[in-house]
């Protein structure tokens, strides 16, 4: 359980990591300083792909229409225009072949993070199994111990190659023309 939380949190912030197709799932991290607090881009507007370059934000109140420019211009580094009636429209550059290739470098890193929790998550797991094995653990056979240890086995197998085929896929998205 705690293997396949640590790939499903790795597979939602995969979204917020734009491919060569935007989605309107990238605005996902901003966070908007509207009504005196830190709210997500999605509680104050509705962000819609309209092409391949241009994304538009519509605020559900015309009064947060700047601060979600300002939000979006720090946190994506572009460079959104407000309109009247509260409408923001965000230009989306081309993405160029650098920019994918310190994406696909980002994208390994957070594997590689990911991959050190499961392994933490497996190690804490075998310890337990190790105490059982050596009849630390009261109500546990060693036969009981060593089925728990294959199973966590195959669960970890399971995990990474779940995380393996995700940033596979991710890979496609970011190298995509």
């Amino acid at each position: 359980e705690r293997m396949m939380a640590v790939v499903n949190r790795f597979q939602e912030s995969l979204k917020s990591i734009r491919g060569a197709v935007p989605t309107a799932e990238m605005f996902d991290d901003v966070q908007v300083n509207a009504y005196g607090s830190m709210t997500p881009l999605k509680a104050v507007g509705q962000v819609v792909i309209v092409s391949p370059t241009l994304a538009q934000i519509t605020c559900f109140d015309p009064a947060v229409a700047k601060d979600v420019q300002n939000a979006v211009q720090l946190a994506l580094e572009l460079n959104p225009q407000v309109e009247e009636g509260g409408m923001v429209r965000v230009p989306l550059p081309r993405v160029s072949m650098e920019v994918r290739e310190q994406t696909a470098k980002q994208l390994h890193k957070k594997a590689e993070a990911c991959k050190q929790k499961l392994r933490q998550v497996r190690h804490k797991a075998m310890g337990v199994v190790k105490k059982g094995k050596d009849g630390k653990l009261a109500g546990i056979s060693k036969d009981d111990a060593f089925a728990s240890a294959k199973e966590i086995d195959v669960v970890t197998e399971q995990a990474m190659e779940k995380l393996k085929s995700m940033v596979d896929e991710k890979m496609d998205s970011i190298m995509a023309v």
